[in-house]
């Protein structure tokens, strides 16, 4: 845990914008824009080449190597990647028929042995595969010759293409050989990059793999970097030692916007951002003391002043108005702090509390700004809150622990349907310390049944119970923000801001 020190300062990079004409032709041409490298620089790399982590820092590295049966495209649509084409067969079946000549990266050939050892492992209870939830009801996949696959589940399930787009297949008979330990050290796919070498909590170098099946990639080297703080991500991206930065600083994007030498890049994202209680602890066992909290948040004013009217304050529910499933009967917490610090009297808790709230630097946009100002705000009523600023890699830990602090703050992606942002809040994620059962069947009605109907009531009822009892801080929908060379070709931001770097390249600079 450390506090905020920004690695550049203002003047320096309005500084480092000025001269970032000159500075990108030469550092470009000596590091990038010949075609055979590719530079991107990430908030934060996973602390571990595991697959199966739900986050999109994760995928952006696995999905480099291995690749999914299904895959999303520039807007979010599921369209066919390891799998060219698929449809039901009754209402518990699904046929899915494989990409022909498809090689891994040590030449061996792809088939439907590996779609079955992938899926026998994740649903393996003894295995902590942590997508499992997006494809809990699938029950087992069989083999139906070497390039066709039956997956059957317990029942219909709605979200099954869609989940599957963050399950990487993984090869049978390289895994056989080096056991998960030796998977996890050199992961091995059918994707368009190879990895080179892996450096934690500072690069990842990756190399095209001259066989992809879609075409070697346009780039013959990808480099990760990470560089946790924003303002040196954007210093980086003006000056031309990178390609790509994400997560950008909010207010240095007019900065990248008026620079020749880059250009924001953005998308609508179904990113909810909230602070997530940790129920296990006294003061937040009260459903009072939480919804306090919320009304002790002045998020309008967070939204302006912050993230410069950019997003959108949460409708008092996790999902964004753009995911299947919203609420639009549900309205934003009211800020109100004398309503706030009547609840927490009537709570016990007339003088306030000690907590504080964790939070990694970078993650999202002006995450500890806005963790400083609401902690600002919880003072306000009488709680008194310290920001604990956490790596990465301590993350991690914390969360593998399940111990992350009194609140954390975390964005969760619904990739366009409740089901994947709700399913963190169930017992069965392991994510949540809030529990409540009328939810947990909820959850399982709404992913059994093909019926858009069914599903919405399902959805409608499970944000008012979360807007009843108030698991979370909820603050705002985020957009996907990324900055990009102005060289850049053949590379889009995504909605689910993982990183699609196989037809990216730089032109030369004129």
């Amino acid at each position: 845990m450390r506090p905020h020190t920004p690695s550049m300062t203002r003047r320096g990079l309005l500084a480092a914008s000025a001269g970032a004409g000159s500075l990108f032709v030469f550092a470009g041409q000596r590091f990038l824009s010949n075609g055979s490298g590719l530079a991107v620089a990430v908030a934060s790399l996973p602390n571990s080449l595991i697959t199966g982590f739900s986050s999109f820092s994760s995928l952006s590295v696995i999905m480099q190597m291995l690749e999914p049966l299904v895959t999303r495209n520039a807007a979010g649509i599921a369209v066919p990647c390891l799998a060219t084409h698929w449809e039901m067969d009754g209402d518990s079946s699904w046929i899915f028929h494989l990409r022909e000549g498809v090689k891994f990266q040590d030449g061996k050939l792809f088939s439907a042995e590996d779609v079955k050892f992938t899926f026998d492992y994740i649903l393996d209870p003894g295995n902590n595969y942590g997508v499992r939830t997006r494809i809990s009801r699938v029950t087992g996949v069989e083999v139906v010759d070497d390039l066709t696959v039956r997956i059957t589940t317990d029942g219909p399930f709605p979200t099954m293409v869609a989940g599957l787009t963050n399950v990487a297949i993984e090869p049978k008979h390289y895994f056989e050989a080096v056991g998960r330990d030796g998977m996890t050290a050199r992961p091995m796919g059918t994707g368009p990059f190879i990895l080179d070498q892996w450096t934690p909590g500072e690069m990842i170098t990756f190399n095209a793999f001259p066989d992809y099946w879609g075409g070697m990639a346009s780039t013959a080297r990808l480099v990760l970097r990470q560089l946790p703080e924003g303002s040196t991500r954007v210093s980086s991206l003006l000056t031309g030692e990178i390609a790509v930065a994400e997560e950008l600083p909010i207010d240095l994007l007019k900065i990248i916007d008026e620079s020749p030498a880059a250009e924001v890049e953005a998308a609508e994202s179904s990113v909810g951002l909230i602070l997530t209680f940790d129920t296990r602890i006294e003061e937040f066992k009260d459903p009072r003391v939480r919804r306090a909290l919320n009304h002790a948040v002045d998020k309008q004013t967070i939204l302006d002043r912050l993230l410069m009217g950019r997003g959108t304050v949460l409708q008092g529910q996790m999902i964004t108005s753009n995911t299947f499933g919203h609420n639009p009967e549900l309205e934003p917490f009211a800020y109100a702090p004398d309503k706030a610090r009547a609840l927490l009297a009537e709570a016990g808790y007339p003088s306030g509390f000690d907590t504080s709230i964790t939070t990694r630097t970078g993650k999202y946009m002006a995450d500890v700004d806005i963790c400083n100002v609401i902690a600002a705000m919880f003072s306000e009523i009488g709680v008194r809150t310290s920001v604990n600023i956490v790596e990465q890699g301590v993350y991690s830990k914390m969360a593998n622990a399940r111990d992350m602090g009194p609140m954390h703050m975390v964005g969760w992606h619904s990739l366009g349907d409740a089901d994947f942002a709700m399913t963190w809040f169930t017992k069965a994620s392991g994510r949540s310390f809030w529990d409540n059962e009328e939810f947990e069947a909820l959850f399982v009605a709404g992913r059994s049944s093909v019926d858009e109907n069914v599903r919405l009531a399902a959805y409608h009822r499970m944000t008012e119970i979360m807007n009843e009892q108030c698991p979370a801080i909820f603050l705002f929908g985020l957009p996907a923000v990324f900055g990009k060379s102005s060289n850049l070709k053949d590379w889009s931001a995504t909605p689910d801001m993982i990183l699609r770097m196989h037809n990216a390249s730089l032109s030369s600079p004129t």
